[in-house]
């Protein structure tokens, strides 16, 4: 073989290894994976009340006026088609709203709300947590303009003894705040 010939069969194998290699890593792409995404914000409805403890000095055959107004704070976020959003306060029983522990009891009815300034109504009233110890504190027609929002209360507390005698000791209970959109 000629020297020629050797090199042009050299440069015949290198140009061929070329292509051979470039072959080897030329890019392969699969087809693409698929996620189907899904996101979901429930609406929502939140109740804030400050301060968390209210006290009252009691009088026989009186009233005590509560300590400090609380302040309610409503949040929401609809769908317009809820219709309403009300708020209620109530006791869980009507006949204890507060208790002493040892079988005397301050019924609902002696609790007295005043809401945002108004005059001071019994907590007697129905609501969907509670029969005959609530007391609603506002009703919102929920319209496409108003499905967000944020609303602050004020509700002023009285219990009336008039006509009643307790024995001395410490009567306690839970007055709960709670919104429905219905």
């Amino acid at each position: 073989m000629t020297i020629g010939k050797t090199i042009k069969i050299f440069f015949l194998l290198v140009a061929l290894g070329g292509t051979l290699a470039s072959a080897a890593q030329a890019q392969v792409n699969s087809g693409p994976g698929a996620i189907n995404l899904l996101a979901v914000r429930n609406p929502g409805i939140a109740v804030a009340v400050f301060p968390s403890n209210v006290n009252f000095a009691l009088v026989n055959n009186g009233v005590a006026t509560g300590s400090s107004p609380v302040t309610i704070t409503t949040t929401w976020d609809v769908q317009p088609s809820v219709g309403n959003l009300t708020l209620y306060a109530f006791f869980s029983t009507s006949a204890a709203a507060l208790s002493n522990g040892a079988g005397y009891n301050i019924a609902s009815s002696r609790v007295l709300g005043s809401v945002n300034g108004g005059a001071f109504t019994a907590f007697t009233g129905n609501s969907p947590y509670a029969a005959g110890s609530s007391l609603q504190i506002f009703t919102l027609r929920i319209l496409g303009n108003n499905r967000r929002g944020t609303r602050n209360d004020t509700l002023n507390l009285q219990i009336d003894l008039t006509g009643a005698v307790l024995p001395a000791g410490t009567y306690s209970g839970t007055l709960l705040i709670q919104a429905q959109a219905l």
